[in-house]
């Protein structure tokens, strides 16, 4: 047996790839990487009593060269007498339809494409030709555009029907196996260009680094994807513990985090387990980022009725219990239109298109009254208004001041450092003096207009409505990581 076709055969072993009896579909291409997996599984398929049929994609981008790489496969599968399933596709119009890039496209319809013969034949496996090249490829491609810990372990040898038998093997062991059966491959001429971002890496910033700086560099990067891969599938082993400890799954909410429970989990479990219950409500992570799980998780320092909202019209709240996560009424989140409602003191005024009402009465008697500790009621020093109050949403030089001493911060700066949400910061109302804020509603106030032993005159501006038009009003003014809770001066 050939060394190669003996490393495969052990990587196969060791990772359980294939069973006696089975039917396997091969993805082929035409390439070398594809046609070293054809051959190498035609030599082991008696070996392992399996079988294998063929599916070639012709992605419809290179006109003639795409439907040559589709004649040879066919011819090479004829010749071998192994049944080969072509689809053609026009990937442009494809990728302009699923809103995707042609790179992305191409991967979804071929990944469809496997799936559909697998379920005609009755096979159980698919196995596609990634090698140890893709590993370092993927690896450094998430590292540079932003990952956790999944993205450093690389591509799974076994995920679900999904076989990689090459990944143990490069690209040079490949073509020399090819050369020395005689076996000719296609050459896809787009992967020696650097259109894509992963062809820079392959073929610029790789070659570079192992020139210059070690020429073990993508061995290293490849024995650390294994390490990444034996943690994260410890963490995974540790956070599927804790989730069942202390997640309830339901309807509505549909999932709950006791809050007890959570807090004694480190913190690197703690996001798992947030990660894990967002996947649960939504069915999938694609759109879930970092900055969604660590709002979810910041839930628990703030309190009860805070909320955030998250992709797929879910929503993450603090509740007494702990955090739960459930789907959002229609119409719950969003203004429909930016607010502008000049005030004059008294009055009360209604926000347009939901039943919330707005008073504002002037308090002179109040020297032996406690400030309200109440989210939706405040006090200010009326006299220290000197442009007229309006309650509106977001404009530009809208700042706030932050303490006693009068430093300033402009609004934008403190919704960033805040980490609101790009998509919620159009949402948030604010009770405005000119350009000066003196309510985040729902966050806190600004110290300028701060009640003190010198007031004469204290602003009273209360937020009323019945109890379902608060739920309402607060998750329209809800933001997500205030450090600012409510104290008795706002």
């Amino acid at each position: 047996m050939d060394h190669l076709v003996r490393t495969v055969s052990e990587y196969m072993q060791e990772y359980h790839m294939v069973e006696a009896g089975q039917k396997i579909v091969v993805g082929v291409s035409g390439g070398a990487d594809s046609m070293g997996l054809l051959s190498v599984l035609a030599e082991l398929a008696g070996y392992f009593d399996f079988s294998i049929v063929v599916v070639h994609v012709n992605h419809g981008l290179r006109g003639k060269a795409a439907d040559a790489d589709q004649s040879y496969v066919e011819y090479v599968c004829r010749e071998r007498e192994i049944p080969c399933y072509s689809f053609h596709v026009d990937l442009k119009r494809f990728a302009r339809k699923e809103g995707m890039s042609q790179e992305e496209a191409g991967r979804y319809y071929r990944y469809q494409c496997f799936e559909k013969v697998r379920k005609e034949v009755g096979a159980q496996r698919i196995a596609v030709a990634h090698q140890q090249e893709d590993v370092r490829e993927t690896i450094l491609f998430n590292l540079f555009r932003g990952t956790g810990l999944k993205g450093l372990t690389g591509i799974p040898p076994v995920r679900d029907v999904i076989i990689r038998p090459m990944l143990c093997v490069g690209r040079a062991d490949i073509e020399k196996y090819l050369v020395e059966r005689g076996i000719s491959w296609r050459t896809d001429e787009t992967n020696l260009t650097d259109d894509y971002t992963r062809n820079k890496i392959r073929n610029q910033v790789l070659p570079y680094v192992e020139e210059h700086i070690n020429p073990a560099a993508g061995q290293h990067i490849q024995e650390m994807a294994g390490l990444m891969r034996d943690i994260s599938n410890y963490l995974d082993r540790q956070a599927e513990e804790a989730f069942d400890r202390c997640v309830a799954v339901g309807k509505d909410p549909v999932c709950a985090i006791h809050g007890e429970t959570f807090g004694k989990l480190d913190v690197v479990i703690q996001r798992e387990v947030v990660r894990r219950a967002v996947a649960v409500a939504a069915g999938r992570l694609k759109d879930v980022d970092k900055e969604h799980i660590e709002m979810v998780r910041g839930l628990m320092d703030k309190q009860v009725g805070r909320r955030c909202h998250l992709p797929y019209q879910l929503q993450a709240v603090r509740t007494y219990e702990g955090i739960a996560i459930k789907r959002e009424a229609e119409g719950e989140k969003k203004l429909a239109e930016p607010v502008c409602m000049d005030i004059k003191v008294p009055g009360i005024y209604s926000l347009k298109g939901t039943d919330i009402m707005f008073e504002f009465s002037i308090k002179e008697n109040f020297k032996n009254e406690e400030i309200p500790i109440n989210q939706y009621t405040k006090w200010f020093d009326y006299d220290r208004i000197e442009n007229g109050l309006s309650v509106r949403t977001r404009e530009n030089g809208d700042y706030i001041t932050l303490d006693g001493q009068g430093h300033k911060k402009l609004l934008k700066r403190w919704m960033i450092d805040e980490k609101i949400p790009r998509e919620d910061r159009e949402q948030m109302l604010l009770l405005a003096d000119g350009s000066h804020i003196l309510w985040i509603i729902g966050h806190r106030i600004s110290d300028n207009y701060k009640v003190t032993d010198t007031t004469q005159r204290v602003l009273v501006a209360r937020i009323k409505g019945e109890k379902s038009n608060g739920r309402q009003y607060q998750s329209i003014v809800d933001g997500r990581r205030s450090r600012y809770p409510d104290s008795r001066t706002g």
